[in-house]
């Protein structure tokens, strides 16, 4: 099973080099994403950065919700591999 929560600072020990795939182009002229949806790589992996956004989201429901999806299909497609985590976070240009 996939490990499917939400981190906080501590967890990654912040979000230095993150790996932008894609933003979101559904409302991001309407929107500014302040949600990030990201895979966090447990172990290390030679040439993978450890954390990579896969999309940005204007809330947190938005991105908890695709979370879930993205968790649910990892899990059955991988269905032994425990080695990242699927997961939202705020991001740190919306933090105070």
């Amino acid at each position: 099973m996939v490990r499917d929560e939400t981190l906080h600072g501590e967890t990654t020990g912040g979000v230095k080099g993150l790996h932008h795939v894609r933003p979101n182009a559904a409302g991001a002229a309407e929107r500014s994403p302040m949600w990030l949806l990201m895979i966090v790589l447990l172990n290390i992996v030679p040439g993978l950065e450890k954390i990579t956004v896969l999309n940005t989201f204007a809330t947190s429901e938005e991105c908890q919700s695709e979370r879930n999806r993205i968790g649910f299909e990892m899990a059955a497609a991988y269905p032994y591999d425990r080695d990242f985590v699927i997961a939202c976070r705020l991001n740190p240009k919306h933090s105070s």
